[in-house]
């Protein structure tokens, strides 16, 4: 009994690894995509909050907009802006340990998560491979992601991002754009096309 349970954990461990490797390979051929998403906050299966954004990516470079947040990151610098208030900040790029970074998020499960195939599901009719990430680091933010995994394409069609109260994040790509070229400037943020009432630089803190 015991062998068999270890030997079907090992096959779920494997053949969930071979998903997620041909999805992260998928994106990091890309020059860049971009993204429109839905996102559903869940307690006790009762949706209590909708939202929706847009993102821009290319290799670690992005531009992610979220309600009244723009985010420009060009590598090095990263750009928030508050669209309502006029507020911008600038910042050293140092994306937290554990954190959700659009631009990696295909390469999540490479570090300080196990992970293990659940199911065959659909999403929007299409079918998707189901595969579990369970965090390592008890600090995590997230300590359960589920990412659900075109079997035709490999692209991310949706995950969903579970709390410590089992409260979810559900997002839903609800347009894809692959394989977009971007110039260099587009993922900084542009001060002349932006009003700024005001400024904080914080790169030389």
């Amino acid at each position: 009994m015991i062998l068999v349970v270890i030997s079907v954990t090992v096959k779920g461990q494997g053949e969930a690894k071979s998903i997620l490797d041909k999805m992260s390979e998928t994106y990091k051929a890309m020059p860049g995509y971009e993204i429109a998403f839905v996102q559903r906050v869940i307690s006790e299966s009762e949706v209590i909050e909708r939202l929706s954004g847009s993102a821009a990516v290319a290799k670690e470079k992005f531009v992610l907009k979220f309600q009244d947040q723009h985010i420009y990151c060009n590598g090095p610098v990263l750009w928030t802006y508050l669209v309502e208030t006029q507020e911008l900040t600038i910042s050293n790029f140092e994306p937290e340990e554990g954190a959700i970074n659009p631009a990696k998020i295909y390469d999540i499960y490479k570090e300080g998560f196990n992970f293990e195939y659940k199911r065959l599901d659909e999403v929007n009719g299409e079918p998707v491979h189901v595969i579990e990430l369970l965090s390592t680091d008890e600090d995590a933010p997230y300590p359960k992601i589920l990412m659900y995994v075109g079997q035709k394409d490999s692209y991310l069609k949706a995950w969903d991002l579970v709390d410590y109260d089992d409260v979810i994040s559900a997002f839903e790509v609800s347009s894809f754009k692959p394989n977009q070229t971007y110039n260099e400037k587009f993922f900084e943020f542009d001060e002349k096309a932006n009003p700024v009432q005001h400024k904080e630089d914080l790169r030389n803190e």
